[in-house]
């Protein structure tokens, strides 16, 4: 029998439990020595920020598209940043606003859209959000303010500082959608911002995951199947599908009917990945991701 020397030992503890912590972090990756606070209490905190992300950036190639883009999906999972940065890099920093759409992963005030009418605190500095077109949101009974919701949900306050960092003085409208959003209601939100946004300086996000709970096979081939019910436009469809498919259809559902009332008809995937790919972890339990550039003229 082979006895492990006290040092090897703990050195072999020490990689284990930093491989845990990592696959752990799949969620929201918010390491307690990283987190970024800030004191002050008007302005909305980024609770998931990690300067980890924004040291030594990959430069990507940005792909050729036909038109502007106004719209893209993007993860919010904080290990897919590389991700991220990608769809950033692409998009460029021509806008005035963003809309950045993404779950309510509680999800307990069913059929409710929630919103902040307060600027977010960035470690790059404040990113400003459009109160007049968040205002006209609010003139709905379905859409709330409800600040500290907003702070701890990742798929909003983790892609806040991205925006920040590429954007810079941009005005942001955030929105975190329940999963049981009224199609009438999700309809009136799409059209009550289609009024009050100027569409050429406009930039749309969903910030969604894809497939969750399933092992890297499956969860590819469920990808493939939600990646033809998004370039075919099937809202119908995406409105059905489960967290095997992804996590917030109401999301994607109303980033593709907004790209239709733009006129945004040109879909390219920009990339597909999966955590287990990420992290090299093989596990029974994986998130996709999938990234999407939506171009019109």
């Amino acid at each position: 029998m082979r006895i492990i020397k006290p040092a090897a030992a703990v050195i072999i503890f020490l990689v284990v439990m930093s491989l845990i912590g990592d696959f752990k972090s799949t969620d929201a990756k918010s390491h307690e020595k990283e987190v970024y606070l800030y004191e002050g209490k008007e302005n909305l905190q980024c609770l998931y920020y990690d300067e980890r992300d924004f040291v030594n950036i990959k430069n990507f190639e940005v792909k050729d598209v036909k038109g502007s883009i106004r719209g893209c999906i993007l993860p919010h999972h904080l290990i897919a940043a590389d991700l991220i940065h990608e769809v950033f890099q692409n998009a460029g920093s021509q806008y005035e606003t963003v809309v950045l759409i993404g779950p309510d992963h509680e999800s307990i005030n069913k059929g409710k859209v929630f919103t902040t009418l307060k600027d977010w605190q960035t470690p790059m500095g404040i990113l400003e959000t459009d109160t007049e077109i968040t205002h006209e949101l609010l003139k709905d009974s379905f859409v709330l303010t409800d600040d500290e919701k907003l702070t701890k949900e990742h798929s909003a306050s983790g892609i806040i500082p991205f925006i920040k960092h590429y954007m810079g003085d941009v005005k942001v409208v955030t929105l975190v959608l329940t999963k049981q959003v009224k199609s009438e209601d999700m309809d009136k939100m799409i059209e009550n911002l289609y009024e009050s946004v100027d569409a050429e300086k406009t930039l749309f996000i969903a910030a969604v995951d894809f497939s969750h709970y399933l092992n890297l096979e499956s969860a590819e081939k469920m990808d493939l199947i939600t990646m033809k019910a998004i370039e075919d436009r099937d809202i119908k469809k995406i409105i059905s599908f489960t967290n095997y498919n992804l996590d917030s259809p109401p999301s994607v559902a109303a980033l593709l009917k907004m790209m239709s009332k733009l006129n945004a008809d040109n879909t390219y995937l920009l990339n597909h990945s999966n955590s287990e790919l990420v992290l090299k972890i093989k596990t029974n339990e994986t998130t996709s991701y999938l990234t999407y550039l939506f171009c019109g003229d």
